[in-house]
Formats: structure tokens, C-alpha cells, sequence
């Protein structure tokens, strides 16, 4: 066998291997998949640099679960409002888009552009500790606590934390928005957060900003679960050795879940 018949069957092999693999893939993602509700979302289709105008031949389509998709991804039915807007940063391909991915200062849409058809956008006072020592930034999620006195009116009063909102996206900190800044540039100094609700939930943090205080936590961008049957905490939770057990039982086996992966 000569060394060009040796070099065609070795690439064919490659080429036998690479589709058997990629089938291998396909049927694990199906069956991780199986039993979820799939939408399309739109992604790139190449690596889109910054400042690119969108035509249709930067953007495919991807079938991910809903539950995983994020809530200011762009989907098919957007189509129309992004194409000859220009991005603010570099997009990698394969990269689900974002509203914010849309350099909306440069184009001169306004903020108002980056705002989901059927939301709203609504600011959050905030401080260094109720913003994670001013390291929000926008495109992340958060989830949104609120700190209630009650009771006071007729006995004693009490004091309860809940978890109001799970997943938000942040819009904006202070005035800035979108990506167009390098990374690293949003340095905290802000008073606000604006973040995409609702009409809903809007009503539900402007009553909770006028009664109680608002803190935010910010969220792996990778985890998009939403957790159920939070509990409300009171100070009898805090002060109760075994709820403070029960606690640290839950935290350590997160650990050893972490650790595994």
C-alpha cells in the first residue's frame, strides 16, 4: 500500500470518526433534552466583531430549552427590529444574542430599544451592599430580595426577608447600558439598577421599594434555574439551631455536588 492510499484511508477514517462522534453528542444533548419544552433563539453564525451591522447572514437559529434561555435572548420573530442594527461588542459564533448585545448608542434607537416588546423597565435604588459592591453590570441576572417590617401596628413588630423576583436581567447601572464599554469598565458608583419586568412584577418592586429594602443577587450567567418554595426568613429562623442545621446540612451537600463535577 503506497503512502497516498495510506494518507486517503486515514483521512476517510478521521472523517467516519468525527460523524460518528458528532451523532454520539447529538443523541446524549436528546436525551439531557428529552421531555423539555424547545424554543428557537437566535445565535451567530460567525464570529460578528464589533460595531458589524446585523444582516441575516450573521444569524442562525438554535433549538434550546425554555427553561434555559435567557430572558433578553433574541428569537426569530425579532428578526425584523435587529437587522441593520450594529452590535456593541464582538460576538463569537454560536453565541446566543442578546438585546444588549445591540449597540443601541451608536445607532441612535435609546434605551427604549433594548426594552422586550411585552416588558417594562423599571430602576431599583440601590447601594454598594444592596448591589454586590457595585459589581452588577448590565446583561447580568439577578434575583431580587426584599426586607419587610410587619405587625408593628397591632403587637410586636417583625422583621422578614423574602425572595420577591428569580432571573431578572439588568438593563442599565446608573445611565450606562448596553456592551459597548470594555469589559471591567462599569466600576460601580452607581445609585440605580434598571432591570426588565413585567408590568406585574413592576407593580410588585414598586410597592416593595416603597414598604421595604430592596437587595440584589447576582447570578452565575451560566444558571438560569429558577429555585421553588423559597421560604420567607424571620428572626426566629436565624435564632433556631436546627433551622441553622438544616441550613448548613443543604449547604454542604451543594459542596460535595460542586466538587464531583
Amino acid at each position: 500500500m503506497n503512502r497516498k492510499t495510506q494518507l486517503i484511508i486515514g483521512a476517510s477514517l478521521g472523517v467516519v470518526a468525527i460523524f460518528f462522534i458528532y451523532l454520539y453528542l447529538g443523541s446524549i444533548k436528546r436525551s439531557v433534552y428529552e421531555g423539555m419544552e424547545m424554543v428557537k433563539v437566535l445565535v451567530a453564525a460567525s464570529n460578528i466583531p464589533s460595531d458589524t451591522s446585523l444582516e441575516e447572514k450573521h444569524l442562525n437559529t438554535e433549538l434550546m430549552p425554555r427553561k434555559y434561555v435567557h430572558s433578553s435572548a433574541l428569537f426569530p420573530r425579532d428578526l425584523d427590529l435587529i437587522l441593520g442594527q450594529r452590535v456593541g461588542a464582538d460576538i463569537k459564533r454560536g453565541q446566543v444574542l442578546l438585546w444588549s448585545d445591540l449597540g443601541v448608542e451608536q445607532t441612535g434607537a435609546g434605551f427604549a430599544s433594548i426594552i422586550r416588546e411585552n416588558d417594562r423597565a423599571i430602576s431599583l435604588a440601590v447601594d454598594e451592599i444592596t448591589s454586590v459592591s457595585g459589581l452588577i453590570k448590565p446583561n447580568d441576572s439577578v434575583d431580587i430580595l426584599g426586607t419587610f417590617v410587619t405587625g408593628g401596628s397591632y403587637g410586636e413588630a417583625k422583621t422578614t426577608t423574602i425572595t420577591i423576583l428569580q432571573n431578572v436581567t439588568v438593563l442599565a447601572v446608573g445611565r450606562e447600558y448596553g456592551r459597548s464599554r470594555a469589559p471591567g469598565a462599569y466600576s460601580g458608583g452607581y445609585g440605580t439598577v434598571t432591570v426588565s419586568v413585567t408590568p406585574s412584577e413592576a407593580e410588585i418592586l414598586t410597592l416593595a421599594q416603597e414598604k421595604g429594602r430592596i437587595t440584589l443577587l447576582l447570578r452565575n450567567s451560566q444558571n438560569l434555574r429558577t429555585e421553588e418554595e423559597l421560604p420567607k426568613v424571620t428572626m426566629d429562623d436565624i435564632i433556631k439551631p436546627e433551622k441553622i442545621r438544616e441550613i448548613q446540612k443543604e449547604r454542604d451537600v451543594r459542596i460535595i455536588k460542586g466538587r464531583e463535577r
